[in-house]
This record gives C-alpha cells, sequence and structure tokens, in this order.
C-alpha cells in the first residue's frame, strides 16, 4: 500500500540518468545515507494510476479514518462518490494513516475482513465510532 499511494502522489521520473545524478550528488552531500535515499525506487517505472469511470468493479470498498494526516476524510469521500453505487464508504471516527488491521477499530475491522472473506459490499456505508 505505500508504494501504492506514494508513486500515485507525484509523476516520478523514469529516467535512469536521474537517479544516477541524485545519487552521486547525495553522496557527496550526505555521506553516511544519502546515496541509499537517492537511488531508483519502483516508482520510476510505476504505471499510471486507473482511471475511475462509469463501467467497472461494482465491489469497491473505501476505508477512510477522519482525522487522516496524510488522506483528508473528503478525499475517502469523493473516490466513494466517484465510484457511485458500486461503492461504499467505511468512515471510522480515528486518526492516523492506517485503518485496517493497524487501526485497531473492531467495527471497521471485522467490516474489511467480512469484505475481503466474501466480496460482498455492506448494505450501506458505515460508520465506526
Amino acid at each position: 500500500m505505500f508504494l501504492a499511494v506514494t508513486c500515485n502522489d507525484v509523476a516520478w521520473p523514469s529516467d535512469l540518468r536521474t537517479y544516477q545524478r541524485g545519487v552521486a550528488e547525495d553522496r557527496e552531500r550526505y555521506p553516511l545515507y544519502g546515496a541509499a535515499g537517492a537511488n531508483i525506487v519502483p516508482c520510476a517505472y510505476w504505471p499510471p494510476p486507473v482511471a475511475v469511470e462509469g463501467k467497472g468493479p461494482e465491489n469497491v470498498l473505501v476505508v477512510q479514518n477522519r482525522r487522516d494526516p496524510v488522506t483528508p476524510l473528503r478525499g475517502g469521500q469523493l473516490i466513494d462518490e466517484k465510484f457511485g453505487a458500486r461503492s461504499r464508504l467505511v468512515t471510522v471516527d480515528a486518526s492516523g494513516h492506517g485503518v485496517y488491521v493497524l487501526g485497531g477499530n473492531a467495527c471497521a475491522l471485522n467490516t474489511t475482513t467480512n469484505f475481503l472473506m466474501s466480496g460482498k459490499l455492506p448494505k450501506r456505508d458505515v460508520s465506526c465510532s
């Protein structure tokens, strides 16, 4: 999930020379760890984001914390709206960037696990406190 979010947030250069220059520069500037931090990442060759259109999967579960510091609640609401009747939104009254498993909310954990095990969406959006 980290790469899916990171690679789709911004456009990454795919030219190998860009990373070679970055490694050389950061090796000089930050000798302890700089070269590793500037090295090429999978995002350089990540496929472009998939467009959400009128047709497509009809079993999309969006799980979103209300106070996520990285992905605001409105982002989860907008993607749910974009999918329309093909998705359900699980909103969790919590902070943090991870909801499923790491978040510790039983309602979100059970709702998401049930979806993953059965492939069936909840009948309506779910609000977990």
